[in-house]
Parts: structure tokens; sequence; C-alpha cells
């Protein structure tokens, strides 16, 4: 549920029509265009009812309903769709102990409780119904702010929020024209994150507008009959990931390979073109970035559109070879994966060279590494300690900072894109420094939580792998790149939201023989985006990798690796 959470608490768009009745809102952030939403709430003497819908492409399409008592208090609710791909349906009843939940998620079940004394009002950053209900309860006595306790679904959490209408109304210039409006205060709470918003509401009590602040993001009431933003081309139009691995597929062969490194048995795939000469086709390691990515670059059920075949089968099409691998402990390879380190993933990156140089089809004296993300300090680390040597390295999207450094950036952007205020962003990085602090005075594999850990909201996320953050914190990449003296392509994306582009101005600064390459459209996870940065923060299952990227890539091994057949 972690998962969802951080994936739907930033930002949401729709794009299918409005049940009968309800109305449609323009969705935008700082500015920017991203989608739509709709909501449709009736009331009657026995509550409200809601049918309502969302859509952010590449990320969710989910479809809600909502029943409540006259108070507003939730009595059943459902929500159903696909989370990045992945099939989810929420069943909750709402009782005088809680909500009881059902959950199914990817085909897997489980059922939980969310104890509480109070009655439950439900509330979804995804949906507007929730806040439409509130804000129908706020109007009948406006001299009485509203304090309920809530439960957010897809977040499986508990909170509160509060109610204030301001007095008077105010004249508002929306999408759908000039209104008299009345304006609502509102706070939401979860845990140690707090979302302010600002309603706008009719004479009537209907939603014209809501804005959150901190984040920029805002629904605004879209004029009738505009046409569906979804029907609004955003991008334009392009190969999907299995047209393209189709495509690609019938340029290459794949064969299994494992090694034996550190006690584990490793797992690779390695593509070839079928038309490599005699010699054998000039071969690339691909290293993976953080977490359980697979051989296929997928992080189920967040990332599952085989990013790194797309990858591997592409250069194959240009003539070269790919191995892509499984780190220690990431299925099918053995191992602990927490039990890693750096100098253990070098030494990995040694054995897959050793296993190289043996393959039929693989041209021994014209061997690179391509690392991403994290596997770019790896490759650096790996180069630079003379673990292996390589003809050529490419880094994608990998950092020219310290990792201690990116990991407290990272931790409080993802805050502030999930709406927290300022000044508790403060408190984020400071248990993210405490968290590091002690990771460095620690020894052994995992850190305990224990004294001042036990309250730190970061801690338990990073603890299993203290080990190998320990090896990674400090290490300088840019002291790294200055000793890897072989040619380099540095390529960082402009809409990466990890990684950002002064990592890779530091990288191409270092290295001795750089290339260096600025993508505008370039994500993390290799896919492009015409939209906002904040509105990919993940590739869809049918997102196509970058043809940008593959073309700047096989034109650097041209003039390096490949050289003259």
């Amino acid at each position: 549920m972690a998962v969802l959470a951080a994936l739907l608490v930033a930002a949401c768009a729709a794009g299918a029509q409005a049940a009968p009745g309800g109305d449609v809102f323009a969705l935008t952030q700082r500015g920017v265009a991203i989608g739509e939403a709709s909501v449709n709430v009736v009331e009657s003497p026995d509550g409200f009812t809601s049918n309502s819908y969302v859509d952010l492409p590449g990320v969710i399409h989910l479809e809600d309903e909502l029943v409540t008592g006259p108070d507003g208090a939730a009595r059943s609710y459902v929500v159903a769709g696909t989370v990045q791909g992945v099939p989810i349906e929420m069943r909750m009843a709402f009782g005088p102990e809680g909500a009881s939940v059902d959950l199914t998620q990817a085909g897997r079940e489980q059922s939980f409780a969310l104890p509480s004394a109070e009655p439950l009002y439900v509330v979804d950053n995804n949906f507007l119904d929730g806040v439409q209900v509130l804000a129908s309860v706020a109007l009948r006595d406006p001299e009485s702010p509203v304090d309920v306790a809530i439960v957010v679904p897809l977040s499986a959490a508990l909170g509160r929020m509060t109610l204030d209408v301001r007095d008077g109304t105010e004249r508002v210039e929306l999408p759908a024209g000039r209104f008299e409006a009345t304006v609502i205060d509102a706070v939401l709470a979860v845990g140690p994150q707090v979302v302010e918003y600002v309603l706008w509401a009719d004479e009537g009590g209907r939603l014209l507008a809501l804005e959150q602040p901190a984040t920029g993001i805002r629904f605004d009431l879209r004029p009738a009959g505009q046409a569906d933003a979804a029907e609004q081309p955003t991008q334009e139009p392009v190969e999907t990931a299995e047209e393209l691995l189709e495509r690609t597929g019938a340029c290459v062969v794949t064969r299994e390979l494992t090694v034996e490194s550190a006690g584990a048995t490793l797992y690779g795939q390695l593509t070839l073109p079928v038309d490599a000469p005699a010699r054998g086709a000039p071969t690339l390691l691909l290293l993976p970035g953080s977490g359980a990515v697979d051989v296929d670059g997928n992080a189920a059920p967040v990332i599952r559109n085989a990013g790194y075949r797309q990858l591997a089968q592409s250069l194959g099409c240009a003539g070269y070879g790919v191995l892509r691998v499984a780190k220690m402990g990431i299925p099918p390879s053995t191992g602990d994966a927490n039990a890693a380190t750096l100098q253990s993933y070098a030494a990995d990156v040694a054995a897959w060279f050793d296993a190289l140089a043996q393959e039929p089809g693989v041209d021994a004296s014209r061997l690179g590494i391509i690392g991403h993300s994290e596997g770019g300090l790896i490759a650096l680390y790996a180069v630079a300690e003379g673990y292996v040597e390589p003809d050529v390295v490419v880094t994608i999207a990998a950092a020219g900072r310290p990792f201690g450094v990116l990991l407290e950036e990272q931790i409080v952007a993802s805050a502030r894109r999930g709406g927290v205020p300022g000044e508790q962003l403060e408190a984020y990085a400071a248990d993210t420094r405490e968290l590091l602090d002690a990771i460095r005075a620690s020894s052994g594999q995992a850190l305990e939580l224990t004294g001042g850990l036990e309250d730190n909201a970061v801690a338990p996320l990073f603890a299993a792998a203290a080990g190998l953050l320990r090896s990674e914190l400090d290490v300088d990449p840019q002291a790294l790149a200055a000793r890897v003296t072989v040619p380099a392509l540095v390529l960082q994306g402009l809409k990466d939201v990890q990684v950002l582009q002064v990592d890779g101005q530091l990288l191409a600064q270092a290295l001795p023989q750089a290339v260096h390459l600025e993508l505008p459209d370039l994500t993390h996870n290799l896919v492009d985006t015409r939209l906002p940065a904040e509105a990919k923060l993940m590739p869809a299952p049918t997102d196509a990798i970058s043809e940008t990227l593959v073309a700047a890539l096989a034109t650097f091994l041209n003039g390096t690796l490949k050289l003259a057949y």
C-alpha cells in the first residue's frame, strides 16, 4: 500500500466521460494542463451517493462509488481499476468500530480492519467526491468549522480533515465562467503529512474549484460541452513497448547465462544480433538501477514495461550484444540482496566480464559497460578500481554527487510533491540526516532501530540494507570518473526527478574522455514525455523507451566500440 500512496498522493487526472449529471474539472499543476477529473455527487434525505473516476495516463485508471449517511459519514466505499497497469479493487464497509477492508491487488487478496471510535469520512486525493460531501456538510452551518476523522482508502490510512468556511463571498474567474463563490479552507492530516486545500463553491454548494497551494495542483470546473482532455493529444503517437519488442525481437537471439560470485549464482540474459560477424559482436554489460529490478528492467508492480529488454533488443538491431543481469538476491539470482556492497557488486562485474570473454558470439576485444542510475556508480567504481577494463563506459541517469546527498534530496522532493508543507519538509530532511549518520556509525548488514531511530520516519525504509548504503553513501562519483580514461558517454534526461541535470554535468566534467548529452524529454526510467516531469514519475506498462536515447547510444557506440568491421 505504501507504493500506491506514493504514486497517488501528488496528482491525478481523468479521461473518461463523466456520469450523467456529473461535473468535469480541468486539472493543472503550476499552470500546466495535465488532465481532468469528474465528480457526480447526489444528495438525498438518506445521505450522499457518488460515482466518479480518475484516469492519469500511464499511472492510474480508477472508478469509485461512495455511499454515506445524512451526516456524510461513510457507509460503503468501492474503488476499482488499475495502478501502473496492475488491477486493484478495494471494498470498504463502515460500522461503529471503524472500517473493514477487502483488497485485491494483482490477483492477491487480503483483508484488514481500520479501527476508529469516530464515524469515518472518505477523502481520497484522487477523487473529488469525498471533498464535495464534506463541503456540503460544512455549508449547512457555515459558522461551525467541521473536524472529522477520515480514511484515505488507497493509502489504507486514517487521519483528520478540517473545513472552515470564510465569511462572505468572492468573485472567481474559472474556465467555466465568472462566479460568486464561497471559499472554504481545508486541511487534511495523515500521520506527519499535512495537505492544505482551498475550495470554491457556488451558492448551491457545488464545487467550482479546488487548489493545493503547496503542490500547485488545481481543479477547475470545465465549461459544459468542452472536449474531454483525453481527446486532446498530449503527446505524439508512439510505438508501444509490445510493438517495439516484437519489431526488435527479429534482430536478436537471446540465451541465458549464469556465473558464480561471492557464493551466489548470478543470472543473466545475453542478447546478440542475428547478423553478428564471425568474430562476434561488440557487447555491453547492462548494470541495473537500485532496488528489486529484474533482467527485463521491471520492478513489479510499479515498473512493468521491460525497459532493459527493449534497450537490449534495440541495440541488437544496431549490431551490439547486451548482457542484462539480475543482482545478487534478485530472482533468479541467489543470495541475499541486502548483503551486497559496492565492492561485491564490482566483483560481480568482473565475473560477468570473464564470462563474456568466453562466450560464443561475443567479441572479447570489444566490451563495454552501461550503468543505469545506481548501476552508473557501480560501473564507475568497477573501472576506476581496476576490477575490469572495458573499452567504453556509458552512464544513464547516474549520480554525479555522493549518494547520501541525493538520498536526502530525493526524500524531501518526494514529500514536497506529496503536498507536505514547508515547515514539515525540514523534519523529513532531519530524519534522513539522522539515518545517514547512524548508518555511517553502524557495522554489519542491518541497522537496529533503537534509541532516536525508533521514531524516525525514514529509517524503516533503509535499515535492512545498511551495509550496502554504508559502502555507497560517501563515495564521490566525480573522483571515480576522473580515473576512468576510456571513452565515456553521459546521458541525462531533463524530465528526470530522481537524478538531476547537475549530476550529468558533474560527471561529464570529471571524465577525461566524455561525450555529454542532455535529452529534454527523457525521464529516469528511459521513456520520453511531453508532460511535466511530475506527471510521468513511472512508465506505463505500454511505454516504449526513448527513440532518441537509443539513437544517441548507438551513434556513440558506432564511433567507439564498433569501429570498422
